[in-house]
């Protein structure tokens, strides 16, 4: 093994060594002796250049081991990952939920057994996206159990970056918390029914959760197909539209405009909302109304009625894909889980029909709370971060998702931006809607709005 700071830069192909990132790396160097082999073959295999990049890649496995680690929120690290060596991400180091294929690595869906399966023979198409526009895929992140509203007993849940004695939220809990530790710029997380959003809130970042269809799902564990989507939680909104246009295969320009914003009032008013929460959003609204934004309320009554279907589709879909296992092999999940996925198998299919056809038709009054403004605006959750995730069937569990869950059922892109601390110094978010299809505006809006709370 080296010895000293040169031969490490040696080993590497000659790194700056007064580079004032090698102390921790060097303080580290037994921990990452296997990483530095690894990069030491790509480099020789012609794979990757030495320079400052590699010594990026070592600092950000430091810090997984130094911080991610104690947040319960990495589950695997990748060695010297592969990827094009120049591209619109090249240089940027994404996280991936470990529900999402990564060739070479355990698709472990936050459960034991699964994590003893075999690994992905390839990536998912929004991994291979990643890599061909040269980000490094640098670790695997923990997450509830099955993206289903609980942690398996087993596998505690993340740790919250800004209060560790409250959770990061779920179910992409651990991708949430290395952004918010600063571990990495950005990554991959799912959402159902908030689980990109909810954890962003908690843990003060930006996640976004894009149109329905417009990122690929092949290769994601599916919890209910309906209403999955994969998304992007990023430490601001600029590198959340970079990975979005990379993952969408679509161009989003976000650059900063004046949005005329829609105050969905009904959930404002929402008693399950935490009045410091309610009181916090407003002075948010006076601040952009402050900034030059023209500030609209809308009557959002059709959110709540949309917010009601959620579970009706959801439990048959989950129970399609987890009904055979919850038949033949119950003590696979962990209690909290084999309840939710039991009560999906009592569900009525029939009702999902029937809840199907009243979305279809509610869809066209969604849509029309955005006729006259450019953004939705309203809280992400009625409260914040949590000492643990509240079980999806308790009084808790039923709400945390009031917010996030009527645009799954809608498709509608929507983002939970950073807006600020509580008095106990808890991050919380606003969410941000826009039109289906229109995920560029919503993020330029966004921008907007980030700007102007800076």
């Amino acid at each position: 093994m080296p010895s000293t700071p040169d031969d490490v830069a040696r080993l590497l192909g000659g790194l700056p060594t007064a580079d004032p990132r090698w102390a921790a790396v060097w303080a580290a160097l037994p921990r990452l002796s296997g990483h530095v082999r690894a990069l030491q073959t790509t480099i020789e295999d012609g794979d990757r250049q030495p320079g400052p990049a590699v010594l990026d890649l070592l600092a950000t496995y430091e810090a997984l081991d130094r911080v991610g680690r104690p947040l319960r929120a990495v589950v695997q690290v990748l060695d010297a990952p592969p990827r094009a060596p120049y591209g619109p991400l090249e240089g940027l180091h994404v996280a991936v939920k470990d529900m999402i294929d990564v060739a070479g690595a355990v698709r472990g869906d936050g459960n034991p057994h699964a994590m003893g399966g075999p690994p992905a023979a390839s990536d998912a198409p929004v991994v291979a996206r990643l890599r061909a526009a040269a980000a490094d895929v640098v670790a695997t992140t923990s997450l509830l159990e099955y993206a289903a509203g609980a942690p398996h007993p087993d596998l505690p849940e993340a740790l919250n970056p800004v209060r560790p004695d409250r959770t990061a939220g779920g179910s992409s809990g651990g991708s949430a918390a290395l952004v918010g530790a600063g571990v990495v710029p950005a990554a991959l997380g799912t959402d159902t029914g908030g689980s990109i959003r909810l954890p962003a809130h908690y843990c003060g970042v930006v996640g976004l959760k894009p149109s329905f269809g417009l990122v690929p799902v092949d290769g994601v564990t599916p919890l209910s197909p309906s209403l999955d989507h994969v998304g992007v939680l990023a430490r601001d909104v600029a590198t959340t539209a970079r990975v979005l246009a990379v993952i969408a295969d679509r161009a989003m320009p976000a650059e900063p405009a004046t949005p005329r914003i829609g105050l969905l009032a009904g959930q404002l008013a929402h008693p399950a909302l935490d009045p410091e929460l309610a009181r916090r959003t407003r002075k948010v609204i006076d601040r952009l109304r402050d900034a030059g934004a023209t500030v609209v309320e809308v009557d959002d009554a059709v959110l709540l009625e949309l917010g009601d279907l959620l579970v009706p589709i959801l439990l048959p879909e989950a129970w399609a894909v987890h009904g055979d296992r919850v038949t033949r092999e119950p003590g696979w999940y962990g209690p909290a889980t084999l309840r939710l996925f039991q009560a999906a198998g009592r569900a009525d299919p029939a009702a999902r029909e029937e809840a199907v056809r009243r979305r279809d038709e509610l869809l066209s009054a969604a849509a029309a709370l955005l006729d006259d403004v450019d953004v939705l605006l309203g809280p992400t959750a009625p409260y914040v971060a949590p000492a643990l995730t509240p079980p999806i069937d308790t009084p808790e569990g039923e709400v945390e998702g009031l917010f996030t869950g009527p645009f799954n059922v809608t498709g509608q892109p929507a983002l939970s931006l950073p807006a600020g601390r509580t008095d106990d110094g808890l991050p919380f978010g606003v969410q941000l809607v826009g039109r289906t299809g229109e995920d560029a505006a919503l993020l330029a809006a966004a921008a907007w709005i980030e700007r102007a709370l800076s």
